[in-house]
């Protein structure tokens, strides 16, 4: 072919030299591809998982759990530590699960700040707050034994409290609400004094409440009221309003209220809330036993539609 190139005086220098270069390229090729056996294709290139020993080394660090050993040369191997591992079993977790709330109860049963020292109370002013506390009967128990029910109950005992409420706050704080009775008269049977409110209840004289109408038991010696006639205490608040100079009030069982009237005779007045006409029947009366210069012992209205005096 190059014997041909060069005979061929047609053909450019330079075309002949560029001609033989592809030439001595194209041999160099065939050369190398029946050495290698390798053939080139024309379609996409399909890559081959790569083989060797190194490849090898690598894939047995990464089974190992590291990078450590693709890195070294062969034959040179190196051993890294293995966490234990550590398996419970049912048993030991519940154990273990046991033994810390065992030791959280025995902490809070034994501090000290569990304990009840004190309540916060309100709505107390006539009953102390010490007579509730001790009632409550919670002084030094720990929080875990206070029942808020039972401590209601036992405050709303105490004479004087009409009603109470009781929260129980963490960690140990008690908190005590009470309603208390009003009184409006006091009660004396015999040397023993009580208030009594608007409904008749009896409770502890606590002190001295000034304005309070006194109402003394003529029959005490024959029987001991645990309450009080509602109608006696409506009659002798109004008795008082109608008559602001009434200092004192007597009570008996056969004629309701009565007090002595400053004109020398005793005037009953029965009980209920109709002291107007009562009191009006009762001056009438007055007024014509004056007239007719009558001294009366006692004069009664305990029903005005039938008065009746006694000398």
């Amino acid at each position: 072919m190059a014997a041909r190139l060069a005979k061929n005086p047609a053909i450019p220098r330079s075309e002949q030299v560029r001609r033989r270069r592809q030439q001595k390229t194209k041999r160099r090729y065939d050369a190398v591809s029946r050495v290698s056996g390798t053939t080139l294709r024309s379609g996409p290139l399909v890559s081959r998982p790569r083989t060797g020993p190194a490849v090898s080394r690598l894939a047995r660090a990464g089974r190992q759990g590291g990078m450590l050993a693709a890195l070294l040369p062969a034959g040179i191997s190196v051993s890294l530590p293995t966490l234990p591992r550590v398996r419970l079993g049912w048993r030991a977790m519940s154990v273990t699960l046991v033994a810390l709330l065992s030791a959280l109860l025995g902490r809070m049963l034994t501090d000290p700040g569990m304990y009840i020292s004190g309540v916060n109370l309100g709505g107390a002013a006539l009953v102390p707050g010490q007579e509730i506390y001790a009632a409550a009967g919670i002084a030094g128990q720990h929080i875990f034994w206070v029942d808020a029910a039972e401590v209601q109950a036992k405050v709303a005992a105490v004479p004087g409290i009409a009603s109470a409420v009781v929260h129980i706050d963490w960690p140990a704080t008690v908190t005590i609400k009470v309603v208390e009775r009003i009184p409006v008269v006091s009660w004396r049977e015999g040397s023993q004094t009580a208030w009594v409110d608007a409904d008749g209840n009896k409770f502890t004289a606590r002190t001295d409440l000034p304005g309070l109408l006194p109402i003394t038991v003529d029959d005490a010696a024959g029987r001991a009221y645990k309450i009080v006639p509602p109608a006696a205490v409506e009659g002798a608040l109004q008795l008082q309003q109608l008559r602001p100079n009434i200092e004192l009030l007597h009570y008996d069982s056969q004629h309701g209220l009565s007090y002595q009237d400053g004109r020398g005779w005793r005037g009953y007045f029965g009980v209920g809330t109709d002291m107007v006409q009562k009191l009006a029947v009762y001056e009438q009366l007055v007024t014509s036993l004056t007239a007719r210069g009558v001294q009366p012992k006692t004069i009664s209205v305990e029903s005005y539609q039938a008065p009746y005096y006694t000398k």
